[in-house]
Formats: C-alpha cells, sequence, structure tokens
C-alpha cells in the first residue's frame, strides 16, 4: 500500500506537468518510480499513465491541435525510431547519456538566454495562433500535401523525436526546443504534442501487450493510479490558463535543465 500511495503522488505531480507544458512525464515520473520498481515496470507505468491524461487532455482541447505539425511529427518519427533503436541496441547506454546530457544543458542554456533577452516582448510574438475556424480547414487533405520549409523542418524535429523516445524514451526533448525557438502559441503547442505523443504511445504500449513485456505488477498497480492522473490533470487544467507565455516557456526549459541533471546523475552512478 506504501508504493501505491508514494506512486500515486509521483503520478500525480507528473501529470501536472503534463497538463501545464504538454511534456515533461516520463521526465518526472521515471526517476522517483525507479526507487520502488525495476526499470522495465516504471517506464510502463508511466507510459501507460502519460497516455491516459494525454488522451483527456487532447480530447478537451482538441480545436487547439495543429493538424499537419502534428503530423509531420509522426511521419518523421517513424523515421528515427527505428535509427533510435539501432542506436540504442549497437552503442553504449552511458555514452548516449552523455551525449544527450550535454545536448540538453547546451540547448535549456541557450533557449533560457534568449527567453531572458526576450522576456518583455515573447507574449506579443507567439506563433502558431489558431482561431476555431482555421483549425478546422487545416484538417483538409490538401493542407497535408503542402510542405514547405517549415514543413520539412517538423519532419526533422519528428525524426529526432522518434530517435530519442527509441533510444532514452524522452521523444519530448526536441519537441520543447521546436517550440522554444518558434515561441509556438502554449495551446497550441499544449495539445499538438500531446497529440503526437498519443500516437508514439500508444504504438509503444501495443507493441509491449502484443510481445508479452508487461508485468502481472503493472497489471495489478495501474488501475489504482487514475484518481492520481486526473488530480494532477485536473489542477493542471485550472493552472494552465494563468500561465503567460513566456513562463510557459521558461517551464519548459526548466524540465529540460532537470532531464539533463537527472541523466548526468545517472551517468555518474550517483544515488
Amino acid at each position: 500500500m506504501s508504493d501505491i500511495l508514494y506512486a500515486s503522488a509521483v503520478i500525480a505531480c507528473a501529470s501536472f506537468s503534463q497538463s501545464v507544458s504538454g511534456v515533461g512525464f516520463a521526465m518526472v515520473a521515471t526517476p522517483f518510480l525507479l526507487t520502488i520498481m525495476n526499470v522495465k515496470d516504471a517506464v510502463l507505468i508511466g507510459f501507460s499513465m502519460a497516455w491516459l491524461s494525454q488522451i483527456v487532455i487532447v480530447y478537451r482541447h482538441r480545436s487547439a491541435i495543429h493538424p499537419q505539425m502534428c503530423f509531420n511529427f509522426v511521419f518523421g518519427s517513424a523515421v528515427g525510431a527505428p535509427f533510435g533503436l539501432w542506436i540504442f541496441s549497437a552503442s553504449s547506454f552511458d555514452s548516449l547519456k552523455l551525449i544527450v546530457c550535454v545536448a540538453l544543458f547546451s540547448i535549456a542554456l541557450y533557449s533560457l538566454c534568449t527567453i531572458c533577452r526576450n522576456w518583455r516582448t515573447i507574449d506579443r510574438t507567439v506563433s502558431y495562433r489558431l482561431l476555431q475556424q482555421e483549425a478546422s480547414t487545416l484538417w483538409d487533405i490538401k493542407e497535408f500535401l503542402r510542405w514547405g520549409r517549415s514543413g520539412r523542418v517538423q519532419l526533422i524535429v519528428g525524426s529526432i523525436a522518434g530517435f530519442f523516445g527509441a533510444s532514452i524514451g524522452m521523444p519530448g526533448i526536441p519537441l520543447t526546443v521546436y517550440f522554444n525557438t518558434l515561441n509556438v502559441e502554449k495551446d497550441v503547442a499544449r495539445s499538438t504534442s500531446l497529440a503526437f505523443f498519443i500516437v508514439l504511445l500508444g504504438a509503444t504500449l501495443a507493441m509491449n501487450w502484443w510481445v508479452g513485456t508487461i508485468s502481472p505488477r503493472v497489471l495489478a498497480m495501474a488501475p489504482w493510479l487514475i484518481p492520481a492522473v486526473l488530480i494532477g490533470m485536473v489542477v493542471g487544467n485550472l493552472v494552465f490558463p494563468h500561465i503567460p507565455q513566456r513562463w510557459f516557456q521558461l517551464t519548459l526549459n526548466m524540465i529540460l535543465l532537470y532531464s539533463g541533471c537527472k541523466i548526468f546523475v545517472d551517468y555518474l552512478g550517483m544515488p
């Protein structure tokens, strides 16, 4: 029972983080869940609870999804994920963690400097702001066939997300960088990234179910953690509308820094 209470607190915090920023569930949940369960169970619990949270949030805020951007991310991830799996199986995991750690710190520090420099103008210069009528027209199949420069960049970002998801389980890192760089409007950033994660995590969970890697402990614990997901999600949704765009960008970068620190600590083998 104590493990369930501890896991519930962790999942509630992770669900809150995802509701506010659109990313960060696995980054917040996995390190703490590892103290009470093995790596495989911790990852699968995080994936299943994140997937549930994403479905509910996206359903409530589906009008803010940018369809073409989401499609480009998904299509790109299908290219990057197999390469990530190959790197994961062929390379030293410690070396991979060190490379990702250095990249995270470099990206986060650069983004933080940019945010500080543009602190007063961020709220007025957001991109990809969608109106209700514009969002509906973007679902037209003709829109998906228009490959401009932004579409090619999104494909690359999706490929990197697929690579990171397959290799270290953190596909949200390149999306965070992309949203920060373009100052994507927070509603669009959150809903689009979560819609992308639904596809990615859904496929991952389906594959794990197919090969039988979901343990009885995960199946027994998961239903007890659902209330924690809902609590964190409700609180996060109440807070989200009151977060200015610049604080949203700052939150994303703090999640990046946290991830970099956690990976670095794991690399050093510290408890």
